[in-house]
């Protein structure tokens, strides 16, 4: 007949600290085995510990060849190389309902007999994963309302500044200082896992860019952009503020297609305000930034450096299209009858600032032949290509074609 009542003296302890907090619980465990004990997860990052070895300073990924693997028990032993010293370490899975949280780790040295420790290692395991499998479905919440707070944010559903400083507060963010939207995008992506994979990189990129920064990351996955809030101490400074945000975008999308070089990321950023009600002006800038910054072929493009082409872009385009063929509509017909090429001649001549000297260079015509182009160009137009207002109209109507694609 088997003992039911025969459940080690340790399981309860352990049990009891568990309940309080892993952290507790790993104290518990090392001071009945005396020996350091350490959570991982998946990819051996180090997330809890006790009685580690002064040594492992930073918590670096430390695991360097696995030594056995037993079927029987699920456990592993790994040689373990920390800096100048040598461990072999035992380590469980930390499973719950076919999740894989992590391992949980006893270090000891290369003679050590680990036999003995098998029961307790896969029990505190077990403790572990219930607790961590809490912590995951908090933090999922979590970052439900964290996710809610950002899109009432950003779609400017949060009326009272108030409100907006009370909730960042939360998660350490200060909504007193001024902000700057940015929105990061992966382009050229064919396959949805691989670009969710790269968006989450990118994601993570941002976050620790930031956080090297001394900020506190602002961050927000949506379909296939990463929107970055970005902060600053102050609004004083605009040269310096963009600078700052230029290096910053650089920084994400250099380190991104170092890794990724088979795909290209782009940004927009908006300009900062002040007020945090007011951010949602900055995203949907940030937005027309990043739609500019691909038709005007602008690596950093910000928002507040677009001119003409920012209301342009956002005006009716039933009445663009009008204007643009009452300025260039006869040309363009002419052109389409008689196979000719006067509107590249005059969009080149626009491009230049009207100068006859850098056109004739660009289009690699003799002055006099490029003076009798425009001439022609001024009778199909019924225009003089000197009057101010003319070159306006033009270069108003260049503008449209490029960002509509007339």
């Amino acid at each position: 007949m088997k003992d039911y009542q025969a459940i080690p003296d340790y399981a309860n302890e352990l049990l009891v600290a568990s309940s309080i907090s892993i952290d507790h619980l790993l104290q518990r465990m090392k001071s009945i085995i005396s020996l350091p004990v350490i959570i991982t997860d998946p990819l051996y990052k180090v997330l809890f510990s006790s009685g580690m070895p002064m040594s492992l300073g930073c918590f670096p990924s430390f695991i360097s060849e696995e030594l056995h693997s037993s079927n029987d028990n699920n456990t592993r032993i790994f040689n373990i190389q920390i800096a100048d010293e040598k461990f072999v370490g035992m380590a469980a899975p930390i499973i719950h309902m076919n999740t894989t949280f992590g391992f949980l780790f006893i270090l000891g040295d290369e003679t050590f007999d680990f036999n003995q420790y098998i029961k307790i290692v896969i029990f505190a395991a077990s403790l572990c994963a219930i607790q961590m499998q809490k912590l995951e479905e908090i933090n999922q919440e979590k970052v439900k309302y964290k996710v809610a707070f950002l899109f009432d944010l950003l779609y400017g559903n949060m009326k009272q500044r108030e409100d907006i400083i009370e909730n960042g507060n939360i998660w350490g963010w200060n909504f007193n200082n001024p902000h700057q939207t940015i929105v990061f995008s992966l382009m050229e992506h064919n396959h949805f896992s691989a670009a969710k994979q790269i968006l989450n990189r990118i994601h993570g990129c941002i976050g620790k860019l930031l956080s090297d920064r001394g900020k506190i990351p602002i961050t927000l996955i949506k379909q296939n952009q990463v929107i970055v809030i970005y902060p600053f101490q102050t609004i004083d400074g605009p040269v310096n503020n963009k600078d700052e945000v230029k290096e910053f975008s650089y920084s994400v999308i250099n380190n991104i297609q170092s890794i990724y070089p088979e795909y290209k990321v782009v940004c927009g950023i908006g300009k900062a305000y002040s007020n945090p009600t007011e951010l949602f002006r900055s995203f949907q800038e940030a937005k027309v930034a990043y739609d500019l910054g691909l038709l005007l072929n602008i690596e950093i493009p910000f928002f507040s450096e677009l001119g003409l082409e920012r209301i342009i872009y956002k005006h009716d385009l039933q009445d663009l299209k009008e204007y643009y063929e009452t300025i260039l509509g006869n040309l363009e017909k002419y052109d389409a009858s008689n196979d000719g090429d006067l509107m590249v001649t005059l969009e080149t001549f626009a491009a230049n600032h009207f100068d006859i000297t850098q056109t004739s260079k660009a289009l690699f015509l003799h002055r006099n032949t490029l003076r009798y182009r425009l001439k022609r160009i001024e009778e199909i137009l019924n225009i003089k290509l000197d009057d101010f207002n003319i070159k306006l109209d033009i270069s108003a109507a260049f503008k449209i074609k490029q960002l509509h694609q007339l």
